[in-house]
């Protein structure tokens, strides 16, 4: 897959324009197996379930991802990177999603819901929905779009199924206190926050949330990768499931 590793730590980033990029670096081409992933992951599932309440190779939860569209992601999105993600994604809304989907966001300054990930239309979802998107690269906030995916499982798709997001992030927030308002708010709710830092920036912010007061549930997790490609799907899957896991549990 090639992801991450030549990531560099970011600052606060003009605004761009989501024109392509036209510099690529280059990154070894992997041809990903999703029916090996699908098994690999139900390997997982399996041995997670061993010494959990909660039977996982049964779950059945709402799956989301939101995806960082801030300037120091460009060269991800052009070079094949994110897709990649995308497609190592799919296997968990497949096995666990209601309806077999990956709801898909992408945040910057803002945010903006985009078309589903489906087995049908993810081989070319990055260049065919994402690089549309009318949102434009700039910063990183991470309010609105957390704040939208509340509304959108509260208000307007209420369930009594979790719902399980996957928030992949390359550089710190600027909008913290926000954040943290609405952290402590989907606690009150039946959502899991997963969030993925990737490439060598420290997030002390989102390494702060274990600590976090004022919330009914611990209902985020952390996890930093520096380079995906690194890892099996089984090291993935377990990494981005473990703490969901535990909150099922506990909850």
């Amino acid at each position: 897959m090639g992801f991450f590793s030549f990531l560099k730590g970011k600052g606060n980033e003009p605004e761009q324009t989501n024109a392509p990029v036209q510099e690529k670096t280059q990154k070894e081409t992997v041809v990903i197996d999703m029916s090996k992933s699908q098994e690999n992951l139900n390997k997982v599932l399996i041995n997670m379930s061993k010494d959990s309440k909660v039977d996982m190779s049964k779950h059945t939860a709402r799956v989301a991802v939101a995806m960082d569209y801030s300037g120091s992601m460009s060269n991800l999105f052009a070079n094949g990177s994110v897709q990649d993600t995308i497609t190592r994604l799919l296997p968990i809304s497949l096995k666990f999603d209601d309806n077999g989907e990956l709801e898909c966001w992408l945040f910057s300054n803002g945010k903006e819901r985009l078309k589903a990930v489906t087995k049908d239309n993810y081989k070319d979802h990055v260049k065919q929905v994402m690089k549309k998107a009318h949102m434009r690269m700039g910063g990183t906030n991470y309010a609105p779009v957390l704040t939208e995916m509340v509304h959108y499982y509260k208000d307007i798709e209420p369930s009594s199924i979790p719902a399980f997001i996957i928030f992949i992030t390359d550089g710190e927030n600027w909008d913290t206190e926000e954040t943290n308002d609405i952290i402590r708010e989907l606690s009150e709710y039946n959502i899991f926050v997963q969030f993925v830092g990737i490439g060598d920036e420290d997030f002390k912010y989102l390494k702060s949330l274990d600590d976090m007061k004022g919330r009914k549930h611990d209902n985020t997790g952390f996890t930093a990768v520096e380079d995906m490609c690194k890892m099996t799907d089984e090291e993935l899957y377990t990494e981005l499931l473990r703490q969901y896991k535990d909150w099922l549990n506990n909850k």
